[in-house]
């Protein structure tokens, strides 16, 4: 095989993306190649990836994982960017990770990237800078989990990326209201819940959300943020509430199926 050099495969997981999905494509079309890993999305998700010439393997629900292994086998780059269909890479981050992948330094072969989430776009700092493993160089990662995507790094070290006043704008830009939408949508139509007709008292229904709640707004710092923080607390508490509901209908009518 011809040395690959430094080029760089961006893959995405999509479902009913369409929302995010061109704003994201549109910051990295500079990279060499684009794979999508599409859940069957009913909406223009696809229509859009064609727009910006990216490959689409279409996976079920629970089966990510070797679709992600045949779009990094099939890559035409030597490093692998995963990236989210709700998030932006500024120029100056590609700029930052092309720099990087031309020289890399010995034994690192992955690269943390600093992250900034957004919501009602305003940053929610409770839920911004952390670093994650997001650039790795084919055959020191692996992935993990069937639902949504992470990396365990295999063979070498990891080289981070610390924004400063020379890389300003050096994350990860993570806009999150549509995917809370989509959360609540995911669970509403396609488990179907109907509440009128499940009568079974379930503790878990109402622990489980105020957890979920506390954990965001305390544990997290949500609180720091200030009426965002406590909208978005407020969104996680509702979006565990309608898993739980879910989880009891199912369990009501003897059902045993992965609801996530």
């Amino acid at each position: 095989m011809e040395n690959l050099g430094n080029k760089i495969t961006a893959i995405i997981k999509t479902s009913n993306s369409e929302a995010t999905l061109y704003n994201t494509l549109e910051s990295i079309k500079e990279l060499d190649e684009i794979y999508i890993i599409d859940e069957n999305s009913t909406d223009d998700t696809a229509e859009i990836a064609k727009q910006y010439k990216a490959k689409i393997i279409y996976s079920n629900k629970g089966e990510l994982i070797p679709a992600l292994n045949q779009a990094t086998d099939e890559a035409i780059g030597d490093w692998i960017f995963v990236i989210k269909d709700n998030e932006i890479i500024p120029q100056k981050l590609i700029y930052e990770i092309k720099k990087y992948t031309e020289s890399p330094k010995k034994n690192r072969n992955a690269i943390n990237i600093p992250l900034k989430t957004i919501f009602c776009d305003k940053e929610i700092k409770s839920a911004s800078n952390r670093k994650l493993l997001r650039i790795f160089k084919k055959g020191t990662c692996s992935y993990k989990g069937n639902y949504s995507i992470s990396l365990k790094l295999e063979k070498g070290k990891i080289h981070s990326i610390n924004p400063n006043f020379k890389i300003k704008n050096g994350y990860i830009l993570s806009y999150i209201e549509n995917d809370t939408v989509k959360n609540f949508t995911n669970i509403l139509e396609k488990n179907r819940i109907d509440i009128k007709t499940n009568q079974k008292t379930n503790y878990s229904i109402f622990i489980k959300p105020v957890l979920k709640f506390l954990n965001y707004y305390i544990l997290k710092r949500g609180f720091l943020d200030g009426r965002l923080g406590y909208i978005l607390s407020v969104l996680k508490f509702f979006e565990e509430f309608t898993l739980q509901l879910m989880i009891m209908n199912k369990n009501s009518k003897g059902e045993n199926n992965d609801i996530r």
